[in-house]
């Protein structure tokens, strides 16, 4: 309001001065009364809002006391005083009007009417916006809590020629970013008052000290109060912000230190501040140095307040200590304050967390009987205790007792009720939505809320037998479920990776008329093509062609992965061609599938025939479309192709991955290209991707197999050195090879490293070619001991046990080679 008389042309200056006097007395008086009540401290916008108001006082005073400028024109000779007032007195008037409405819109916190109204006093008569105007609009938008607004119109102020701003209009910037915790900005503005010319007040430093004390940031709000003692000198809002910074995080002693650093400056500490030091104390563990504050307080006659013991009494019961709490309220009442509901609900959540329902039962009755009345945070606590114990029958008559004695459900105790429900047996089940349908005043719009909830709930635990059990519960309600009730189920159903029932409930909805959002429906198809179910995927898209509800084109590329899955080229290329018919663009997860199906059949001109079309099409291959035809290349031996690829992919900027390696190798390794296979270790370090078990186990095997052995064995021990753990395809490779070539006791010693040192699961070793060769060289003691050591052995062919028991029994030794020992 304040802002108002600032635009007056000052007809009405002493009037309006006697109002902004008047605000002025009543605000001093507010302060006082806070103190003295030891009430919390106004706040920044309160503190802010008296200075407006001296300010606009200083201003209106100046302004009455000036010659009237209108009237001395009226008089000057020549001058037709009648043609000057029809002139002048609809601009003026109409810069008066948009004034006000400017300032309106500040007050109702409507940055954007501010900002519109503001472009029309700038398209007004010259001189119509002034400084004020821009903080009329800083003022709106910081209302809106809309900082980035605030800031920007502070800066258009700084920018504006022959205008700058005030301390107000830059507190109201640090103000709104303080209070939205953004402590950065609020020292920043609060460093370039200065360089503005400004110097800060008390509610500049106030601010960002504020802002420091709720983000935890004792030391930088420390570090701003050293400022303000050096600078304006600190208030009682100053401290207590300090005050409460370490009691948040429980630093006892140095809130004392500013408690006492506080009485040494002048400033007389009110309750608030001793509170902060006892929960400090409380929050640090200390209850004996809480208490001696509390006596400390009586000694000097200051009254302590529910907040004092409250600090104690909830470190009391989170201690587990429930008795020695309720003790507490008594030691309270016993000292002239009466307990609140608050501080009883501290020792009711204490006995609720602890399982405690009988005591916390009893003490809900002395609420009561001590004539407070328990609130819905009370009956919380209770639902919550219920809730852990699964005591859904309990929780149902707890809300119809509090129902009964006026205190009332929210949305949190629909919530705790719903989850009860999902944890008990039908009967109850039914007794507890009976309650909520009667709880919420039998509308049906309300208790539709309330199934939404528990289904919500449902959603969240992928509980679909409790969510179908919901569903059913609309019926016997005799409610319709809405949108939102399907389409949790349908989430429920997806989530759950039941895709049976998520199919049903989805047809249901189109059978209602209902469509689900888009999103739910992709997963759905997403799910069904990672399964592979071509047939349910293709029933679904037909029922939603059927029903007239839109496809996409990500539920046409679920069935052409589905497709190319298979290796079923003909039938994704169908499916593609469908979609674009439906009028779906194909982007670059179906020509991805599409090269991907071309590489399961073996058809690599087929898969670069399909590259080339989505280029032409304006689609840029990704990371997924070129792995999946070098794949192609793989699969067809072609490593030169493969390497064009690869090529291709770099000069496009396609960051190549660990599986695009991978694959590469395996290419190069089935064309034989050993040198290139060997190369590729380097071209990975070159950018930056780590080799793993599966890279060196394709180059060991590729290399093996060529009959390489030696190269194979070198980069097996190589692979050990460069931290990558060789996994059991990497020894059975080299193991085998060696045995092929006839140096049995070479391929031993790498099957004992991969038993004793690799941590290889010994079920994944092969000792067929080891037993073989045992066979071939007649070392059949070696045989049957390594037979009998659980490793990967077949039961019938060549090296295998049965082999092995044949050869034993032609020379009579009657062993089981499986056990290795001799059977009587």
């Amino acid at each position: 309001m304040a802002l108002d008389w600032f635009t007056s042309d000052g007809t009405d200056g002493g009037a309006s001065l006697m109002h902004l006097l008047g605000i002025v007395t009543l605000a001093i008086s507010a302060f006082s009364l806070c103190e003295l009540c030891g009430w919390s401290p106004l706040t920044a916008a309160s503190e802010e809002l008296l200075v407006v108001a001296l300010l606009g006082g200083l201003e209106l005073w100046r302004r009455a006391s000036a010659p009237k400028q209108k009237l001395h024109r009226k008089s000057d000779p020549g001058v037709d005083a009648e043609k000057v007032e029809k002139v002048e007195k609809p601009e003026t008037h109409s810069c008066h009007s948009a004034h006000s409405k400017l300032q309106a819109a500040a007050r109702a916190a409507d940055g954007k009417l501010a900002e519109t109204l503001f472009a029309e006093l700038q398209s007004g008569p010259a001189g119509s916006v002034n400084a004020m105007c821009y903080g009329a609009v800083i003022n709106a938008f910081a209302g809106g809590r809309n900082a980035s607004g605030a800031e920007r119109w502070l800066k258009a102020l700084i920018d504006a020629p022959s205008l700058t701003p005030n301390v107000i209009s830059v507190n109201i910037v640090i103000s709104v970013f303080a209070k939205q915790g953004n402590v950065g900005r609020a020292e920043y503005w609060l460093e370039q008052m200065p360089r503005l010319g400004l110097d800060p007040d008390v509610l500049s430093f106030n601010a960002v000290i504020d802002a420091c004390a709720r983000a935890g940031e004792v030391d930088r709000a420390e570090e701003w109060l050293q400022k303000l003692l050096a600078g304006p000198g600190p208030n009682l809002v100053s401290f207590s912000s300090m005050l409460h910074a370490c009691a948040r995080i429980g630093e006892a002693h140095r809130a004392e230190e500013w408690l006492w650093r506080m009485e040494t400056h002048g400033v007389k500490p009110n309750i608030i501040c001793y509170n902060s030091v006892i929960y400090a104390w409380c929050q640090a563990g200390k209850l004996d140095k809480a208490e001696d504050w509390l006596k400390y307080l009586q000694a000097r006659g200051i009254q302590p307040t529910v907040t004092s013991y409250g600090a104690i009494i909830n470190f009391v019961a989170k201690s587990g200590e429930t008795l020695a709490a309720e003790g507490w309220i008594d030691r309270m009442q016993a000292a002239g304050v009466r307990a609140d509901i608050a501080s009883y609900n501290m020792v009711l959540g204490a006995y609720c967390r602890a399982g405690r329902l009988v005591e916390a039962e009893k003490l809900l009755e002395t609420i009561f009987a001590r004539g407070l009345r328990a609130n819905t945070s009370s009956l919380n606590l209770m639902l919550g205790g219920y809730l852990r114990q699964a005591d859904g029958k309990q929780a149902s008559a707890c809300v119809r007792s509090m129902r009964q004695r006026g205190v009332m459900a929210d949305s949190l105790s629909w919530k705790l009720l719903m989850k009860c429900a999902t944890l008990c047996a039908e009967p109850v089940r039914k007794q507890i939505m009976d309650e909520i349908h009667l709880g919420q005043s039998g509308t049906e719009q309300g208790s539709v809320a309330c199934f939404n909830a528990m289904l919500s709930h449902c959603a969240t635990t992928k509980d679909v037998q409790g969510a179908e059990a919901c569903m059913e519960g609309f019926e016997a309600a005799g409610i319709e479920p809405n949108s939102a009730s399907y389409l949790t189920i349908l989430e429920t159903c997806v989530g759950a990776g039941n895709t049976s029932r998520a199919e049903y409930w989805h047809q249901r909805m189109l059978e209602q008329g209902m469509d689900c959002q888009l999103p739910v429906v992709n997963q759905l198809f997403h799910a069904l093509g990672k399964l592979g179910d071509i047939d349910r995927l293709k029933e679904l898209l037909e029922s939603r062609i059927r029903h007239q509800r839109e496809v996409t084109g990500s539920m046409y590329n679920a069935l052409i992965s589905a497709y190319a899955k298979r290796g079923d080229v003909q039938e994704a290329e169908r499916c593609f061609e469908e979609m674009l018919s439906q009028g779906c663009q194909g982007d670059v997860a179906s020509f991805s599938s599409l090269v991907h199906a071309c590489a399961k059949g073996n058809q690599l001109p087929r898969a670069e025939a399909w590259i080339k079309r989505m280029e032409e099409m304006g689609l840029e291959a990704n990371v997924v479309t070129y792995n999946s035809v070098i794949n192609a290349c793989a699969r067809c031996a072609n490593g030169d192709r493969a390497e064009f690829w690869f090529q291709k992919m770099i000069r496009a900027g396609v960051q190549p991955a660990l599986l695009t390696f991978n694959t590469l190798m395996n290419a190069f390794v089935k064309a034989h290209q050993r040198g290139r296979a060997e190369d590729l270790l380097s071209t990975m370090r070159a950018h930056g991707v780590a080799a793993d078990a599966v890279t060196y186990s394709t180059l060991i095997h590729g290399l093996v197999t060529a009959g390489d052995v030696q190269r194979g064995e070198h980069w097996l021990l190589r692979m050990q050195k460069c931290d990558v753990t060789p996994n059991a395809f990497c020894f059975n490779a080299v193991i085998q090879a060696w045995c092929t070539a006839g140096y049995v006791d070479r391929a031993l010693d790498h099957l004992r490293t991969a038993i004793t040192t690799s941590g290889i699961s010994k079920s994944g070793l092969s000792v067929q070619p080891l037993l073989l060769a045992f066979i071939k060289e007649e070392r059949l003691d070696e045989a049957i001991y390594w037979s009998s050591q659980q490793l990967s052995v077949p039961r019938y062919g060549p090296g295998s046990l049965a082999h092995l028991r044949a050869v034993l029994e032609a020379q009579g030794r009657n062993v089981d080679p499986g056990r290795g020992r001799e059977v009587r």
